[in-house]
């Protein structure tokens, strides 16, 4: 049985791949205390013969709309040379069908940028995301290399390298218990060193980080206490920082159109994930490899075998569908966020609680729920700062999320 707004989007736009997530190796050269990723040792990178299967089986018609963003992920992708990624790119896109515009991306710890990266990017139009966590003393704690000494000096070197060539980029910045205290320092951070767009991630309970710095009791308050006052500081400055949670919550409380864009998180397909030796998973990236005794690995077949419809048919993919979409319902049925959140993302039910069929957790209270919260807040005294009456509050604030969303 379909529920709500995935039976909409199947019945009328199909399956398609929007996100296709490639690992090209496992490795990482660093060690960050929270990486949720168990084979950052291990070196081997994803093959010529893969590569080009990745494009011959899964960048095709029926999988693909007009557009694809391919990002180049789940591990370190910069410890293979500059002229992998050359080869790369023609071996996925040497069959891509007429018309179809692929946007290439990276996310890198940024410690090994050097100018021939640069060149790189430039040559393949290829949005760079760089992950920082900020000044020294908050990036350092978390951000450590092999030896456990911090790398904000390598990494701060590859982030003013791609701003001062003026390439696209953005920042994301994982937010820890010792983060939430130090707005004003992160702001200014970003401002200084010529970032103009961050995305916050919180801590989250996944894969082989099965604890968070933020599991305490008064951690909702000071979670909202932090976005409050970086939100202050966005407004102050005007054009200079842009901040992906802020503007999705906005753009979701006050587009009556938000549900039809769906959850892609919680839809087969639309993120789609391949690793190192051709697994294919859907869903949250982060499921692939992990291990469940309910769900098994995540790994819905091999391109190898066949693309999509392989793993649209494959037994693990379907149970896990089905928990996915259990999952879903009890959201809609319980949670008052769930016109704006559509259902939450499955990797975190799933390592914090066991489970997919399920609601409430860490990273939903935090990332999706607070934030949610605070933007309503701002919105209604913008309303009452401009003359008109705000919605009345009921039993919970909460319910004014669907009011807002369906043009209330």
């Amino acid at each position: 049985m379909r529920h709500g707004v995935n039976a909409q989007r199947e019945g009328s736009n199909d399956l398609r791949v929007e996100l296709l997530v490639l690992q090209p190796t496992p490795f990482c050269n660093i060690d960050c205390r929270y990486c949720y990723l168990t084979g950052r040792t291990d070196r081997r990178r994803m093959g010529d013969d893969l590569l080009a299967l990745v494009g011959r089986r899964i960048i095709r018609k029926p999988w693909v709309g007009d557009e694809l963003t391919v990002v180049w992920h789940a591990g370190e992708p910069l410890v293979l040379p500059p002229s992998y990624y050359d080869r790369a790119i023609a071996l996925v896109g040497a069959e891509a069908p007429a018309g179809l515009a692929i946007r290439h991306g990276v996310q890198t710890n940024g410690t090994l940028i050097t100018d021939a990266w640069i060149e790189l990017f430039r040559r393949h139009d290829i949005n760079v995301g760089i992950s920082i966590d900020g000044p020294r003393a908050l990036h350092d704690n978390q951000l450590v290399d092999r030896a456990g000494h911090g790398t904000y000096d390598a990494a701060l070197s590859g982030l003013r390298r791609v701003a001062a060539a003026g390439l696209s980029f953005s920042i994301i910045t994982v937010l820890s218990d010792c983060s939430l205290d130090h707005a004003d320092a992160l702001f200014a951070f970003y401002v200084d060193n010529g970032v103009q767009r961050v995305g916050f991630n919180i801590e989250e309970i996944e894969g082989g980080h099965i604890t968070s710095s933020l599991q305490h009791q008064d951690i909702v308050a000071r979670f909202r206490a932090f976005l409050e006052r970086f939100w202050d500081l966005v407004d102050a400055h005007p054009g200079q920082l842009r901040v992906r949670e802020f503007d999705a919550a906005v753009r979701a409380i006050l587009d009556p159109n938000h549900a039809s864009a769906g959850n892609p998180l919680t839809e087969p397909l639309r993120t789609l994930t391949v690793d190192v030796d051709g697994n294919m998973s859907t869903f949250s990236p982060e499921l692939l490899g992990a291990l469940s005794p309910e769900y098994g690995n995540f790994r819905f077949g091999n391109v190898r075998a066949g693309g999509p419809d392989l793993l649209l048919r494959h037994p693990s993919f379907l149970r896990t569908r089905m928990a996915v979409e259990a999952g879903i319902a009890e959201c809609r049925t319980r949670c008052a966020y769930f016109p704006l959140c559509r259902g939450g993302a499955p990797a975190n039910k799933l390592f914090e609680t066991g489970q997919l069929d399920t609601t409430e957790t860490l990273y939903c209270r935090l990332a999706r729920q607070a934030v949610i919260e605070v933007a309503l807040g701002r919105l209604e005294r913008q309303l009452l700062g401009a003359g008109a009456v705000a919605p009345a509050h009921r039993s919970h604030r909460a319910d004014a999320v669907g009011e807002a969303t369906n043009g209330g």
